[in-house]
C-alpha cells in the first residue's frame, strides 16, 4: 500500500530518508547504525513512537514521542519534529504533533514536555499556537 498524505510509524526501509531529514533540519550527522538502533528499540518498545508523514510513499516529516513512567504518573517528551524544507507551512508539523498528542492521551499522559533549540524561532511559534507554554531553557509543556 502506498503511503500518501498519511502518518504511520517509520519503517526500516525509511531510515535513509529519516537520516537525511534530521541532517537537513538539525545539521545532525547521526550514523545509519544509530538510526537502525533507534528503529529496533522503537519497534520493540511501546513507549517509543517514531512517526513519519508520507507523501507518495516518501518520508517528508517526522516526530518522536517518548512515554516516561515516573513516580508521579506518566509523562511524555517530544523530540525531533522535522519537516523537509519544501514541505513546510503545509500543516504537516501540526498533523504530526496532533497524532503524537493522541497517542499520549490514549496512554493517560498528563503532560508533554517538548524540547527545542533556541534558534528554531518558527518552530516555537508553532508550539505556542498548539498550546505549549515556554519554560526555562526553551522547554515547552502542555497539560492534556
Amino acid at each position: 500500500m502506498e503511503r500518501n498524505n498519511m502518518i504511520s510509524k517509520i519503517e526500516e526501509k525509511d531510515l535513509t530518508q529519516f537520516q537525511e531529514i534530521l541532517k537537513s533540519v538539525f545539521n545532525n550527522n547521526i550514523s545509519y547504525e544509530k538510526m537502525q538502533n533507534l528503529y529496533k528499540m522503537s519497534k520493540d518498545n511501546k513507549d517509543i513512537h517514531v512517526l513519519g508523514y508520507y507523501i507518495n510513499d516518501n518520508l517528508v516529516g517526522t516526530v518522536t514521542l517518548n512515554i516516561l513512567t515516573l513516580p508521579s504518573g506518566k509523562e511524555a517528551t517530544i523530540w525531533d519534529l522535522a519537516i523537509k524544507e519544501e514541505y513546510r507551512r503545509l500543516g504537516i508539523a501540526t498533523k504530526l504533533m496532533t497524532r503524537a498528542e493522541e497517542i499520549a492521551k490514549k496512554e493517560d499522559i498528563t503532560r508533554i514536555w517538548l524540547f527545542s533549540g533556541f534558534h528554531r524561532k518558527c518552530a516555537h511559534e508553532l508550539y505556542r499556537k498548539l498550546g505549549y507554554d515556554e519554560n526555562r531553557d526553551k522547554a515547552f509543556v502542555k497539560q492534556i
